[in-house]
């Protein structure tokens, strides 16, 4: 992006300029905690790493 400020523009025109350029376009959320919890693999997270590294050997 570009920003084009002249030697002409009033403080407020460059101030405006910058804040539309740094304004954040997407202000949508996501609530993660809903998740949180909801996946059951069935088998223990420290298990399953231990034997896909044995498996290298």
């Amino acid at each position: 992006m570009a920003l084009t400020i002249h030697k002409k523009d009033s403080e407020k025109t460059i101030r405006e300029t910058i804040r539309k350029a740094t304004e954040r376009k997407s202000k949508k959320t996501v609530d993660l905690d809903r998740y949180f919890g909801k996946v059951d693999f069935g088998v223990d997270g420290l298990t399953y790493q231990k034997k896909l590294r044995d498996e290298w050997k």
